[in-house]
């Protein structure tokens, strides 16, 4: 068996796990105090994107000429940057509350999975097995729309169908530091989260032409 076969194969395993317990086991989107479920949270977002791309990865290893999953690529690429550097730093500066009591070395090693190895599994598939940044206006458009969905998503609907948690300024979002935040504050958040993006967005292309540079 091939190495990528085998690295496909151990990829799709562990994004199917998170899938499952993440967002299948955690799907109660209109259940009173927990609408939305395991879809509050960015990182989930993340993780079906990744779950997502390591199927198609699969079939492609079946069929060579299966790339219609190409143009998922870049955006992915900078969702799970924002994912790690905006959970990493969050979690030091104690945006997310008092860390959970009792947690196993599972827990940890499940929290540094979701929020760092999903991201590595991600990176190498890209950068070694596959092709990203071939059509930017198609691929840009993809990650605009998935940022602007995750926004709307969480003011639209998640904040006001849910009373937990709460913060000095609202209820209902599913990030506790963004109750604290009035509107003005957590638009300024969005546009810094967004100029991040773009950021990542420039310096992903960058590592994938270079990537390419030094195999061809």
């Amino acid at each position: 068996m091939k190495n990528r076969t085998i690295f496909r194969f151990v990829a799709f395993g562990l994004t199917l796990y998170f899938f499952i317990n993440n967002i299948i086991f955690g799907f109660y989107i209109l259940e009173a105090g927990n609408w939305g479920g395991g879809l509050k949270f960015l990182t989930n977002w993340n993780l079906l994107l990744n779950f997502i791309i390591a199927t198609c990865a699969l079939l492609n290893e079946r069929d060579s000429k299966f790339t219609s999953y190409y143009f998922l690529l870049p955006a992915s690429m900078v969702i799970n940057i924002l994912v790690f550097l905006l959970y990493w730093t969050i979690k030091l500066l104690g945006g997310f509350g008092d860390v959970p009591a009792g947690w196993s070395l599972l827990d940890v090693l499940k929290d540094y999975y979701m929020h760092f190895g999903t991201s590595v599994f991600l990176f190498v598939e890209v950068l070694f097995y596959s092709k990203a940044f071939q059509n930017w206006k198609k691929e840009y458009s993809v990650f605009v729309a998935i940022f602007m969905s995750y926004i709307l998503w969480m003011e639209l609907f998640v904040q006001i169908n849910n009373d937990a948690p709460c913060g000095t300024v609202s209820c209902g979002f599913p990030y506790l530091f963004l109750n604290n935040l009035n509107y003005i504050g957590r638009f300024v958040f969005y546009i810094i989260v967004g100029s991040l993006g773009q950021l990542s967005w420039v310096g992903c292309r960058k590592l994938v032409k270079r990537a390419e540079e030094n195999s061809g």
